[in-house]
């Protein structure tokens, strides 16, 4: 660990040093009394955080993080020694009260994450015929998760956001690929497999049964909580683990619906804000 810390020292970016004087700058700005920044806590923002906090007192900082987070995203977490050393946040405003944290110098509040908005009005009125596939961001645990499908008849698979679709060409003949917003994909969801997708807690909020395909060389990034875990969502090692998680939470939902549900709506209240006007 002790060698990894020194490497990484020379791994120092300009963008960080920019981002320093940026806040520098910004400090000598009189006018301004609060930053809201998008916040997965990384180097630039702490660089910044630094910036403004050690030339100018009266500004507050809020880091925003209206994302799924991951216990293994361990840049994320803001911790007291942060703000000891300047480089932290005033305040962090999080997704759900799941992501609150108690520390002493550091506040976490409950904020509004609006591109989850769908959650609160998603009917669950579902159709379950289809075999949902999320790509990650991490495209060789997408092209694992594809080999991890062939033996279904017929997957529908949309890949990441930021991953260009041309990545995944020549996929098997039971693949088809979809650019369809999930939540229209949730409506004929019989079950979604993805990995380090937060998509996979919205569809769980949704009544839907998950499979985490862990990563194959890599921590896995894994946004669920242990509640529910063999009743709505499960991890699964290997492509036998699939196919057999496959059948067990399917006949489990059949089984259970109303335990599915009573899951769905813990989900629902602990990791999601409803973006009301209030709220």
């Amino acid at each position: 660990f002790n060698i990894e810390l020194i490497k990484d020292i020379r791994n120092i970016g300009f963008d960080v040093i920019t981002r320093y004087m940026f806040g520098k700058n910004i400090a000598k700005l009189n006018i301004i009394k609060k930053i809201y920044t998008w916040s997965e806590f990384q180097v630039i923002e702490r660089s910044f955080n630094f910036g403004v906090r050690t030339h100018n007192k009266n500004v507050r900082l809020y880091g925003c993080q209206f994302f799924l987070n991951y216990d293994v995203y361990f840049n994320s977490y803001v911790e007291d020694i942060d703000f000891l050393h300047k480089t932290a946040f005033h305040e962090v405003l999080v997704n759900g009260k799941y992501y609150l944290k108690d520390k002493k110098l550091i506040k976490y509040k409950t904020g509004i994450g609006l591109r989850y908005s769908n959650v609160f009005l998603f009917s669950d009125k579902v159709v379950f015929k289809d075999i949902i596939l999320l790509g990650s961001y991490m495209e060789s645990d997408t092209r694992y998760m594809l080999d991890c499908v062939s033996s279904f008849d017929k997957v529908l698979f949309k890949s990441h956001p930021v991953i260009d679709n041309c990545k995944f060409k020549n996929l098997n003949k039971n693949i088809i690929s979809t650019d369809d917003n999930i939540y229209e994909l949730f409506k004929t969801a019989a079950i979604v497999i993805s990995t380090a997708s937060g998509s996979a807690v919205e569809a769980v909020t949704c009544g839907i049964p998950v499979i985490i395909v862990a990563s194959q060389n890599n921590l896995t990034a894994n946004p669920m909580d242990d509640y529910g875990k063999g009743k709505v969502w499960d991890i699964a090692f290997s492509k036998d683990d699939v196919m057999r998680l496959y059948n067990s939470l399917i006949n489990f939902r059949r089984e259970n619906i109303d335990e599915v549900m009573k899951i769905a709506s813990w989900y629902k209240d602990n990791f999601f804000v409803e973006p009301t006007e209030k709220n």
